[in-house]
């Protein structure tokens, strides 16, 4: 008799444990800072009390959007998404993910996670050592406008990682409709070089290696402070630069507050519209690295 009373304690426990876990939460309740950036500011990651879900939001996530939110909830330990959230839900940690950008792998590849890249688009232009080594295994989606919804489902993916250029995505919809989970990336957003690199933890936390990407990116400043002092104690004649190529009848030039030309006013101390040969180009190499990867050294 004793032993039917102790097991039925037990199971009631259970079932009182099994009910708190799967209890739906309000929206409100992910009010807990899980991560604030220190220098990009185009995501944070937030929580609640008592819960292992968090709450993933990019702002503002393509040229020219004023008050634009987009949000993925990662969904831990069979928790639900709140009571009113309309935004994607990643169930767990992804472990398929399809990159649109180089930079999205790239960020992955800090961490140690390229593997789980499983798409991309344009892989003959994607320079990655891992994913050139398993390029036969991944599916190339094709590009913004045209991709290959067909290819894009067989890949079975958790996670798709979109940019906006002047708007949202053309694969927002078709998204949507067929039910895979996606996130904006928005580190070309960015003015800071720093901002653009810390977008990395934003990736970490969708393969659940927060604080591995914390970790990662925590280096970064130190690395970029050290070569932009040494700029600064070297500098002799800085030269001229005059950035991109004439596109039609016109030439594009990025604004001053653009991290591209914030890297290179850190990296030679004054920018003029000429033309002009670059000078101490080891110096140079190794910052304007960061343009093309969050951790180069």
């Amino acid at each position: 008799m004793k032993t039917w009373k102790n097991l039925s304690l037990i199971l009631l426990l259970a079932l009182a444990l099994a009910g708190c876990r799967n209890k739906s939460s309000n929206l409100t309740d992910f009010n807990r800072s899980v991560y604030t950036p220190g220098y990009a500011s185009g995501f944070d990651v937030k929580g609640a009390d008592g819960r292992q879900s968090v709450l993933l939001t990019v702002t503002n996530p393509w040229q020219g959007a004023e008050g634009v939110e987009t949000a993925l909830f990662i969904a831990r330990d069979g928790e639900t998404a709140p009571e009113g959230f309309e935004g994607q839900v990643l169930e767990g940690d992804a472990g398929r993910i399809v990159c649109v950008s180089s930079t999205h792998i790239a960020m992955l590849d800090a961490i140690g996670e390229a593997g789980r890249v499983v798409g991309v688009s344009g892989i003959d232009y994607i320079s990655n050592p891992d994913i050139q080594a398993r390029r036969d295994s991944i599916g190339d989606v094709g590009y913004e406008g045209n991709i290959n919804y067909e290819l894009l489902l067989s890949l079975d993916p958790d996670l798709v990682l979109l940019f906006g250029v002047n708007g949202a995505s053309s694969a927002e919809g078709k998204l949507k409709e067929t039910g895979i989970p996606f996130l904006y990336v928005g580190d070309y957003l960015e003015e800071s070089p720093l901002g653009k690199a810390e977008w990395l933890v934003a990736l970490s936390e969708v393969v659940g290696r927060r604080a591995e990407g914390e970790k990662v990116f925590v280096e970064i400043p130190v690395r970029y402070n050290a070569l932009k002092q040494r700029v600064a104690d070297n500098a002799l004649d800085a030269p001229s630069v005059m950035l991109n190529t004439p596109y039609g009848d016109s030439w594009f030039m990025p604004s001053t507050g653009s991290y591209a030309v914030r890297l290179i006013r850190e990296a030679i101390t004054s920018t003029r519209r000429t033309r002009a040969t670059l000078r101490r180009p080891s110096i140079w190499r190794r910052l304007t690295c960061w343009h093309r990867t969050p951790t180069c050294g």
